[in-house]
Parts: C-alpha cells; sequence; structure tokens
C-alpha cells in the first residue's frame, strides 16, 4: 500500500485521519449517507457481471484479477485513476471505501495497482 492511503469498509466511522474518503464501487451501497463521502468513483467498481460471481466463490482470483484490471484500462477510469494521482501528488491521504464485508475480497488492491501507474 502506497503511503497515505488506506483502505476501509463504508460502513465504517469516518475518521480526522481519513483524508478524502473516496467511494470505489459500482453501485451505491445501501444506507449510506452521502455526506459521508467526498468522492463516488463507480468507474473504480468491480464490473456488475462479476460482482455476484466473486462474492459467492464461483470465480477464480485469477478471473477477478483480469476482469477488474480490464475495466480500470477504460478512458474514465483512468480519468479517475489520473485524478487520484494527482491528490496523492498535492500530499492529500486517501481512504478508498468499499462495501464488501470481507476486505479480504476486495478490488481496491488491484485498483492501487493502477494507481501506482499514474504516480
Amino acid at each position: 500500500m502506497l503511503d497515505g492511503i488506506q483502505f476501509k469498509r463504508v460502513y465504517d466511522e469516518a475518521e480526522p485521519t481519513d483524508g478524502v474518503r473516496i467511494l470505489c464501487t459500482t453501485r451505491w451501497p445501501r444506507g449510506v449517507r452521502k455526506e459521508s463521502i467526498d468522492q463516488w468513483r463507480p468507474q473504480l467498481g468491480t464490473p456488475k457481471e462479476m460482482i455476484r460471481p466473486w462474492l459467492d466463490g464461483a470465480m477464480k482470483y485469477e478471473d477477478f484479477h483480469s476482469g477488474v484490471w480490464s475495466s480500470l484500462q477504460s478512458p474514465e477510469a483512468q480519468q479517475a485513476l489520473e485524478e487520484l494521482a494527482a491528490l496523492v501528488k498535492q500530499g492529500q491521504r486517501l481512504t478508498l471505501l468499499t462495501s464488501v464485508k470481507d476486505m479480504n475480497d476486495t478490488h481496491l488492491s488491484i485498483v492501487m495497482e493502477a494507481l501506482r501507474q499514474h504516480l
């Protein structure tokens, strides 16, 4: 993980050390108030068609990684990654947020791989 960037569940309480809270999910999570998020970047979320197979254990990690990585190559995702990289270069702390219960099952590590290419 890069210094100044952390991962959290969107349902975790916001803390002053979070910096810019960025929701990286394709769909807006239930029960989350818009005021608790600074930015929503749906283009950095897991592709909709991959969410259920991944969470149900019906997809190998290699296939999940490949699918998420491919989606992060879209022009919209690349623009979002470039904007996040600019925040990091300005010294901003970032908290990338996801709604999954198990942080080991999140796509955020793949987002971090793609973000490194912009730094």
